[in-house]
């Protein structure tokens, strides 16, 4: 009856499910290949300006320095920020920078710094922190 196996029904079951064995298994191989995705996160994150120079005793906005986060994803990943952080200077007795809104990130020079003021952002998107950068205040 379109069975042509010596051995009949239960043989014949079993070399169609053989049969689908090497099926099963390419399938499965191809799936491997999308969980090893080209499309990977790749998250970068900057601050502008990398450095700045103001005169502390310039009138606004000669000694002021208005900083900047921004970031950039390639892959898939979504720009979620992790923690909106705070700003901060390295040198708050010659330098201040604002958490206030609208002028986040606006650092003014109080003095002449001796150093440069590192100036950071303690933010993170997918687990990336941004870079801290220099204010030099003449």
């Amino acid at each position: 009856m379109g069975d042509s196996l010596p051995w009949g029904g239960a043989g014949a079951d079993m070399l169609q499910r053989l049969r689908l064995l090497p099926l099963l298994f390419l399938c499965g191989l191809l799936a491997a290949c999308g969980l090893t995705s080209s499309d990977a996160c790749v998250v970068t994150t900057a601050m502008t300006p990398s450095s700045a120079t103001a005169d502390h005793n310039a009138t606004a906005p000669g000694n002021e320095v208005q900083f900047s986060l921004s970031s950039s994803e390639k892959g898939n990943c979504p720009l979620i920020p992790d923690f909106v952080g705070v700003w901060s200077t390295s040198d708050p007795v010659n330098t201040t920078i604002s958490n206030q809104a609208p002028t986040q990130g606006l650092a003014t020079c109080l003095n002449a710094t001796s150093t440069p003021a590192a100036i950071s952002n303690s933010s993170t998107i997918r687990g990336h922190a941004f870079p801290s950068v220099s204010l030099v205040c003449k």
